[in-house]
């Protein structure tokens, strides 16, 4: 192994990420400015209720989180064939900018309509028969449909809300009938914890970011990692939180995001 190329690769990693850093910093310094007192938050919660805005109940603790890093792999092109053995599964591996397996079910699963179908699904999941990794992802409700389960993979205890480490089925007419699966190998810590800002904190900077508008509800806030930039090679994660709004006039839901370290808006990805 070529540990010098390594090296050069994450000092590559590391301008890059710095750089990035000082521009969201720079862009977001009237939000630090307006949030950064008990006062000036205390006022934006108040402008948040004139604002016919429901809010659930928001905690106040910080916590810490770091900037991840991850190389490109290919797990799943290599041992596919673990679970498409049987013929039970019929399988295409994609190579673009990450591997993408996606898989159909030759004889679709029938789920029992007496028992809670995520957990049922989690349970096929676990199978290693079934799914590689399986017990490295975990069902996430607020992102899920009645046809689409959302499972977020879980890297060292840190949690992927990202399309690089996901694994989703479908389910039809009661029936799963396949999934497709992205899979990160490992995380690297690229610096030491940072604090993490709060989910009251993240809602308001959302909102003073017109991200929250008036007459609507956010209805569930949940935190984890997610895509930040590549650079040569690897992915940059950080620690966010993704936003569940919900419309009060149309019930439609969109989902905001925004990065716990800097509270930068992401908009893209």
């Amino acid at each position: 192994m070529d540990f010098r190329r390594i090296e050069w690769i994450f000092l590559v990693v590391f301008v890059a990420l710095d750089i990035f850093l000082g521009w969201s910093m720079a862009q977001n310094q009237r939000v630090y400015l307006s949030t950064g007192t008990t006062g000036g938050t205390n006022q934006v919660m108040r402008d948040i209720k004139d604002d016919d805005i429901a809010l659930p109940e928001l905690s106040t603790k910080t916590s810490t989180g770091a900037y991840l890093a991850s190389r490109g792999n290919n797990d799943l092109a290599d041992h596919y064939m673990q679970v498409a053995k049987s013929g039970d599964q019929s399988i295409n591996v994609n190579k673009g900018a990450y591997v993408t397996l996606d898989a159909t079910l030759n004889n679709p699963l029938t789920l029992r309509k007496d028992d809670n179908v995520a957990t049922q699904l989690t349970d096929w999941v676990q199978s290693s028969a079934n799914v590689l990794y399986g017990h490295e992802y975990v069902y996430q409700k607020y992102l899920s449909t009645d046809t689409s389960y959302v499972f977020a993979q879980k890297v060292n205890g840190r949690l992927l809300l990202d399309d690089r480490g996901q694994l989703i089925l479908t389910v039809h007419d009661g029936k799963l009938t396949g999934y497709t699966q992205t899979y990160v190998d490992k995380l690297l810590t690229m610096r030491n914890d940072e604090t993490v800002i709060s989910e009251r904190e993240a809602v308001t900077t959302l909102y003073q970011s017109n991200e929250i508008v008036a007459n609507s509800r956010v209805i569930w806030i949940n935190k984890g990692y997610t895509w930040l930039l590549d650079a040569k090679g690897s992915t940059v994660y950080i620690p966010a939180y993704f936003v569940g709004i919900e419309s009060k006039n149309s019930k439609s839901v969109s989902i905001k995001r925004i990065n716990a370290i800097t509270k930068a808006v992401i908009k893209t990805h």
